[in-house]
């Protein structure tokens, strides 16, 4: 099985299920791409390999593996790349993306990989007798399709908001198994969202399993479903699957245990987790390698996201000030939320949080309270949840409504949710301009840092989202471009 190919029409004919990492039942056989693909998941056994086999899709360089938690925050103003570099994410540094960006057309053909291998392992364990066990299986699946639409459309399509009835183009839906060629158009925003709305309903009617690491459960759907809900200005749905999932068997975090949490694998407030091993973590490839200094130690944090905690903080410990060096950066801030990348290498990437879903709650209740004012004491116990677990000093924040309100509510998901892949999100969905640096130096090695200014983006705008692989373009003639790209 080739994994560079990257065409959905020719994707879809290709046995996707074929890991290096998984070692059961058909998978072993030499040629498994020439097997027929009715019948070959049998039982809960071989089903549960395939299932392992889609998530494994996540752990790739161009998706959780790296770089969807990277691109969010290198093109907002979290992150910004080294001048002392080995030309990593440099058209991500500056926002000038094109048509042919290695990371954009990796990401694109790891996202579908992932919804072709789910795609299988739904149709086939379907024709399974209906267990328990086997509906759980396939309610992750319905999740995990979710999840890797949510990001295709995040990543290569304008906001849900971007036009009135989101009817702007979004991406290509393939919800079944194909044995022939297929070249799908490209459904709106709005289509791509209702599918993610209907696959994630759907795995809640399925999935029992309460805690399962590294695996969709009923609270982590509900968290995701929250989300989505939320990108959709949705308040009221968004308001209830967060209730929903922060009734679920998670907790948040001690502030003492916080810190060290990011070298723990499944803390207790974590919904869901891309479980990297020892055995098959993307070593120098990794997101950990990319921020550690012994590393590449490229990805650098910016001085204006490390101002925006206070001293007595506890998430400001992971962003450490050091030196670069002098001709780069000095002094530079050194992001710590990955620590394993330089000896095991393995840390888990966190893809949802208890502190998260607390944070979209309170956003949804700030929407509400425009219009229904008892909702603002909710979305203000929501918040001070958040910013006074992380900061003992923190006074209880009261009386903020409606602007004032939300606007404390992002700034507090972006202490919260650095260097997790949410930063540039969160402005677009908001209509927000995006200031965006590039680099940040000093007048010289003792005086004090001056940032160099950043480059402000306006919004809308059509650099905001990653142009359809020029690949896909000429291998797909029923696909249109993005605005701003030559088709």
């Amino acid at each position: 099985m080739k994994s560079s190919i990257k065409h959905i029409n020719i994707l879809l004919v290709t046995l996707a299920l074929s890991l290096g990492a998984c070692k059961d039942s058909f998978l072993d056989l030499k040629n498994p791409q020439s097997l027929p693909l009715n019948g070959t998941i049998k039982d809960l056994a071989t089903l549960t390999t395939a299932g392992n086999g889609a998530y494994a899709q996540l752990k790739d360089v161009n998706y959780y593996g790296r770089s969807f938690l990277v691109i969010p925050e290198l093109f907002g103003d979290n992150a910004f790349v080294s001048r002392s570099n080995g030309g990593r994410y440099q058209e991500e540094n500056l926002l000038a993306i094109t048509r042919e960006s290695g990371v954009g057309v990796s990401a694109w053909a790891a996202m579908y990989r992932t919804i072709v291998n789910a795609n299988i392992t739904i149709t086939e364990g379907e024709k399974l007798p209906v267990l328990a066990a086997h509906n759980q299986v396939i309610g992750e699946m319905y999740a995990l399709r979710a999840l890797a639409y949510f990001d295709l459309v995040r990543l290569f399509a304008q906001p849900y908001n971007f036009t009135a009835n989101a009817s702007h183009l979004g991406v290509p839906l393939v919800l079944e198994r194909k044995d022939e060629l297929i070249k799908p158009a490209r459904s709106t925003v709005a289509e791509v969202y209702d599918q993610i709305v209907s696959d994630l309903k759907k795995s809640l009617t399925l999935m029992t399993t309460a805690q399962k690491p590294a695996k969709f459960t009923p609270t982590a759907a509900n968290g995701l479903l929250a989300k989505v809900y939320l990108y959709m200005e949705d308040w009221e749905n968004a308001e209830k699957y967060a209730t929903d999932a922060i009734a679920g068997p998670y907790t948040l975090l001690a502030r003492t245990a916080y810190v060290t949490s990011w070298a723990n694998k499944f803390s207790v407030e974590s919904l869901f987790e891309v479980g990297t091993l020892t055995t098959d973590n993307l070593a120098a490839n990794s997101i950990g390698y990319f921020y550690e200094q012994a590393g590449y130690g490229e990805g650098l944090a910016t001085q204006d996201l490390y101002s925006k905690y206070t001293a007595s903080d506890v998430r400001r410990s992971l962003i450490q000030v050091g030196v670069r060096s002098v001709t780069f950066e000095n002094p530079a801030y050194f992001v710590k939320k990955y620590p394993k990348g330089t000896s095991t290498r393995d840390d888990n990437l966190k893809v949802l949080r208890l502190s998260e879903v607390y944070l979209i709650r309170a956003e949804a209740r700030a929407e509400l309270g425009r219009a229904d004012a008892t909702k603002n004491a909710g979305a203000l116990s929501d918040l001070n949840m958040i910013a006074q677990r992380a900061d003992a000093a923190a006074l209880a924040l009261a009386g903020l409504t409606g602007d004032d309100l939300v606007e404390r509510i992002l700034l507090e998901r972006r202490k919260e949710l650095a260097f997790e892949g949410n930063r540039f999100f969160d402005l677009t969905r908001r209509k927000k301009n995006v200031d965006h640096w590039v680099s940040e130096t000093n007048l010289s090695p003792t005086a004090p840092t001056l940032p160099t200014p950043p480059v402000t983006f306006t919004y809308p705008n059509e650099k905001f989202v990653y142009p359809i692989p020029f690949a896909e373009i000429t291998a797909n003639p029923n696909i249109k471009q993005n605005p701003g790209w030559v088709q």
